[in-house]
């Protein structure tokens, strides 16, 4: 199972992003089976909304991966384990690696750089 960074679903929801056509590559070419957060699913909803975006495709997008839950223990592993304050990457990380997925997509290098050492293999788009 691969987690997709909030980002990722970003760049394909929101308009005018640079990466848009990269991102949608890689996810058409992606043959395993996709999860996010339900971190996730606020932002895809709040920023969607924000912008306006079509309500039946921002649930379409959303339900086409697997959920997954943020937990007190995610909490507690991201207060530990955070890398330059950015709170909010190492919850997406502890959610991800507490659900057992093989790897973790995203398009943030510093995120890549700062985790290299996780049990969970990080690739950037």
């Amino acid at each position: 199972m691969v987690f997709l960074d909030t980002n990722i679903i970003l760049e394909i929801i929101l308009n005018d992003r640079a990466k848009f056509q990269q991102v949608r590559n890689f996810l058409e070419k992606l043959d395993d089976v996709t999860a996010i957060s339900m971190l996730s699913v606020h932002l895809i909803m709040y920023f969607g909304r924000k912008e306006k975006a079509n309500e039946t495709y921002l649930n379409e997008i959303i339900d086409q991966n697997i959920l997954l839950s943020l937990t007190s223990a995610d909490y507690k592993w991201a207060k530990k384990n955070e890398y330059k304050k950015d709170f909010e990457d190492a919850l997406q990380l502890a959610i991800a690696i507490r659900a057992g997925c093989d790897a973790f997509v995203t398009l943030d290098q510093d995120l890549v750089n700062s985790y290299a050492d996780l049990p969970i293999k990080i690739q950037l788009v």
